[in-house]
């Protein structure tokens, strides 16, 4: 069984795009357009995907490391209901989104999540609400 039902937009899902930028941020003590948009939606809850775990891991020698900064998200897991969103959603769509895009899409419908990153790709997926930062 998938998650259960949410109101639509009730979790706001960082893409790895984001999580990218706003490590850069912290790590030189600036305030761009991440941390200004996750002060701004500060009432809403933040998490991320299982899949944009491991996207963000692999820029880290030790995993260690990329779960210090994680740790601070929720982790929104994967299920058969989400891997079946995914096949679903591929097969629609006139040009295929990558394949982590694709996981991570599906669980922001599954979860009626908005998606906050820097990947146009997303646009292409009608019924998704993405926001690009």
């Amino acid at each position: 069984m998938g998650p259960a039902p949410r109101e639509r937009n009730a979790v706001l899902l960082l893409d790895t795009s984001f999580l990218i930028l706003y490590e850069g941020e912290i790590a030189v003590d600036r305030t761009g357009p991440a941390r200004l948009f996750l002060r701004a939606h500060a009432a809403e809850p933040a998490a991320i995907s299982l899949i944009s775990v491991g996207e963000f891991a692999e820029g880290y020698a030790m995993p260690r490391a990329a779960e210090t900064f994680l740790r601070r998200f929720r982790v929104l897991q994967l299920s058969r209901a989400i891997a079946y969103r995914m096949a679903t959603l591929q097969g629609r769509l006139p040009q295929r989104l990558g394949e982590n895009d694709a996981w991570i899409a599906a669980t922001a419908l599954a979860y009626g999540a908005r998606i906050v990153g820097r990947d146009a790709a997303f646009r292409r997926v009608p019924s998704l609400d993405y926001s690009e930062v």
